[in-house]
């Protein structure tokens, strides 16, 4: 008897991936690149962001000098260039949180906030997103310059 070889020849189209499908993977690559880049421009606002409110709590406890106006004014300075060190785009500011008074063990907050621009395919009509951060500090009880008592150990 002769024995006749099976050859494994395949007729169909099983198994093989449609051109169709090749634009589908484009737009999810490049609509995950996009959602990846987003994020990643809102995490580097943020820690500008923290950056800049630390900066501003410090900066306003060690202050040296008994005016509010100047004290206040320095942090904000500081903030903003702390903020500005990180050379992103959009907008940013440092203001205190509440009152803010320059006394011994005074716990004082500043807010830092930030613009991130959307990225738009469709000409940019989108609101940006703000991140914003807090930082607290408490004035020295035993700082220099200051009038009256440390009342913390009260």
């Amino acid at each position: 008897m002769r024995r006749i070889a099976a050859r494994c020849t395949r007729r169909d189209a099983s198994g093989v991936v449609g051109a169709e499908v090749l634009p589908f993977v484009v737009l999810v690559f490049i609509g995950g690149t996009l959602v990846f880049a987003q994020a990643w421009a809102a995490l580097d606002a943020k820690i500008a962001a923290v950056a800049g409110a630390r900066e501003a709590a410090r900066t306003f406890v060690e202050h040296h000098g008994p005016r509010l106006g100047d004290a206040v004014h320095a942090a904000t300075d500081a903030g903003g260039q702390a903020m500005s060190g990180y050379r992103l785009s959009g907008s940013a500011s440092v203001q205190p949180v509440g009152t803010t008074q320059l006394r011994r063990c005074e716990r004082v907050t500043f807010e830092a906030t930030r613009d991130v621009p959307r990225l738009a395919l469709f000409g940019g009509r989108w609101s940006p997103v703000t991140v914003s951060a807090r930082a607290s500090e408490i004035v020295d009880p035993f700082r220099h310059g200051l009038d009256g008592r440390a009342p913390c150990g009260q």
